[in-house]
């Protein structure tokens, strides 16, 4: 007998990449309206470079890309940047379709829920 269900999080409960791509957009549309002279695909890539290489939840991202693009961090720059990403991620993160009615009718089944993630803890529980 089931008595439970464990889901992950990203990309199975919610749209983890449509968030990203749709936040590093805004970041990057930021930084570029705030003085930082790049073509965005080229920013985009660049930072798509270092998640790969640092993982998708590194939080200095927009460090290492300001000082691999203009050789030193800008705080207006990555500032904006910062602000416009999570503005951005709050908006575009979430549930798949379907995932409310499939929670709650597991839940009114008797069936205890859980929830797993590779996600470093603090941005798990912010998502």
């Amino acid at each position: 007998m089931i008595k439970a269900v464990v889901f992950d999080l990203d990309n199975t409960l919610l749209d983890f990449m449509k968030m990203k791509n749709t936040a590093v957009d805004a970041a990057v549309s930021r930084m570029i309206f705030s003085g930082l002279e790049i073509d965005k695909e080229n920013a985009i890539q660049k930072i798509y470079s270092i998640y790969d290489s640092k993982g998708y939840e590194y939080q200095e991202v927009f460090d290492l890309f300001l000082k691999d693009t203009i050789g030193k961090v800008d705080y207006k720059i990555l500032a904006s940047g910062i602000i416009a990403y999570k503005k951005a991620k709050e908006s575009s993160l979430m549930l798949y379709k379907n995932v409310n009615e499939t929670l709650f009718s597991l839940t009114k089944m008797g069936l205890k829920l859980a929830v797993i993630s590779d996600a470093p803890s603090r941005e798990a529980w912010v998502r």
